[in-house]
């Protein structure tokens, strides 16, 4: 009966003669029978149920851009006064450049998406080769340290020498483990729970990353650590409290004004009730007036032009969530002495805070790293020199020690001190299987690894302990007696 231009358009003229009294047949879209059939099927159900129904076709031909046409079309029945339906008419609509552009969207966010799993891929290669550096490290550089014990004879010079390398090396694995433990875990949500934290631990990786931070000033930082404070114990939120030192470093550096001779000293300390953290520098100082707003809490931005107080205020809100205090004391010009006391707890049952052997005790060691075993050696033989009934086996590949271990009577395991590192490079194995699989009552997982969630609960599950790979130099060694509960 008639149609619009937009339908003109489509059926290929500019005149309505050339449609009025054509079929779909006749149409230049009749051209695929398919199609035209499917148009007059469309039609037939509209007239003998009154339905509406809308579709969408490709037709055969194609517009100006040379793209096959794509037409979305709504038909509905057509009424006569009478209400009888007399036909149908349909509303068309060409949807090719809509259809194009969905299309290409479409690729794009295919293109991207790939890109995407690309990155995260490199990512992925990333934090796995970094976990891979850091382990190869963290092993030579643990029998590092302990051999350090046993060079006396270097004197004094030579020694301080080889620490300052090792410290540099430690550095640089804290770093890589920093960095990319980050990249792992994703930003954190929520509040963070209260848990028990190694200060120590966390101290030494925040002063690697401080070093790493401010490597293009003079500032030299340092770090004191008495001995019962290695494996003191705070209940806190870690991140909170990294955050606030972090803050207050930042400070300190800043209140350098680059002097060439600036130093940071973070000291560590503990009594029976407390674990005392001290943050010192030589820089210009605060007069008494900014010590007291900044105890009584009140922000205060000197030498910053885009500060806002806001490192301050984590300080103070990591304080109240922790159970901590903080006392000022500075002077103009010399320099500012921080002290965050916070209350410590006693070490949870996982963490070694001592090797306990018998005199018949058979001491088996597992690491991947030929260095570790040589170190452990240096540590071991005092004792193996004053008890001869003292054994010491070293093992490379976790079958082997397992081999070793099915050798053993029971009695024999019972006397058994397992010192296995967790991550077996290149074998079947980690630690914490090799020791599921030994079922041994006395062992430890020495490890740089110790604070992974995963890895806490499975120690968790069997009950043993574990040594930070980092203080393997310095955890006591005690051959009295090994305790029941261990």
């Amino acid at each position: 009966m008639g149609c619009n231009q937009d339908f003109l358009k489509v059926a290929l003229t500019d005149n309505i003669s050339n449609v009025i009294g054509k079929t779909d047949y006749t149409l230049p879209w009749g051209a695929d029978a398919t199609v035209a059939a499917k148009f007059v099927s469309d039609d037939q159900y509209v007239i003998k149920t009154g339905s509406s129904i809308v579709v969408e076709e490709s037709l055969v031909i194609k517009n100006s851009r040379g793209l096959p046409v794509l037409v979305r079309t709504e038909k509905k029945a057509l009424y006569d006064k009478k209400g009888d339906i007399i036909g149908v008419l349909g509303i068309a609509a060409d949807i090719t450049d809509q259809k194009e552009i969905e299309r290409l969207r479409f690729e794009r966010f295919q293109l991207e998406n790939e890109k995407q799993k690309m990155v995260l891929q490199e990512k992925e290669k990333l934090i796995k080769l970094a976990h891979t550096v850091a382990h190869d490290i963290s092993s030579p550089l643990s029998a590092l340290n302990m051999m350090m014990q046993f060079c006396d004879e270097l004197g004094e010079s030579k020694r301080s020498v080889i620490k300052r390398a090792t410290e540099s090396i430690l550095d640089i694995a804290n770093n890589l483990l920093s960095t990319y433990r980050n990249e792992e875990h994703g930003p954190a949500s929520g509040i963070e729970p209260r848990q028990p934290v190694l200060i120590s631990d966390l101290i030494i990786q925040l002063l690697s990353e401080k070093k790493a931070q401010y490597s293009n000033r003079t500032v030299k930082f340092e770090t004191e650590i008495t001995n019962d404070a290695q494996f003191a114990f705070a209940q806190m939120q870690a991140s909170p409290f990294r955050r606030s030192i972090s803050n207050l470093m930042n400070n300190a550096v800043d209140a350098l004004d680059n002097k060439n001779d600036g130093l940071i000293t973070i000291r560590l300390a503990t009594d029976d009730q407390s674990i005392i953290v001290t943050l010192q520098d030589n820089g210009k100082g605060m007069s008494s007036g900014l010590a007291e707003r900044m105890l009584n809490r009140q922000s205060f931005t000197e030498g910053k032009e885009n500060g806002h107080g806001l490192g301050l205020q984590q300080v103070w809100d990591t304080l109240d969530s922790n159970e901590g205090e903080m006392t000022v004391s500075s002077v103009p010009t010399e320099g500012t002495i921080i002290k965050l006391t916070f209350p410590r707890i006693t070490a949870p049952t996982w963490i070694a805070q001592k090797i306990h052997l018998a005199p018949t005790s058979i001491i088996v060691i597992l690491d991947d790293e030929e260095s570790i075993h040589g170190a452990w050696n240096l540590r071991f033989s005092p004792f193996l020199r004053l008890h001869s009934t003292l054994r010491v086996l070293h093992f490379t590949q976790g079958q082997s020690a397992l081999d070793f271990l099915e050798t053993l009577s029971q009695e024999e395991k019972n006397r058994v001190v397992f010192l296995t590192d967790y991550e077996l490079l290149r074998q079947d194995s980690n630690g914490l299987q090799i020791i599921e699989a030994s079922a041994l009552k006395y062992a430890i997982l020495v490890t740089s690894y110790y604070s992974n969630t995963k890895i806490r609960e499975e120690i968790d599950r069997l009950r043993i302990k574990v040594l930070p790979k980092q203080m393997a130099s310095i955890i006591p060694i005690d051959i009295r007696f090994i305790p029941k509960n261990f």
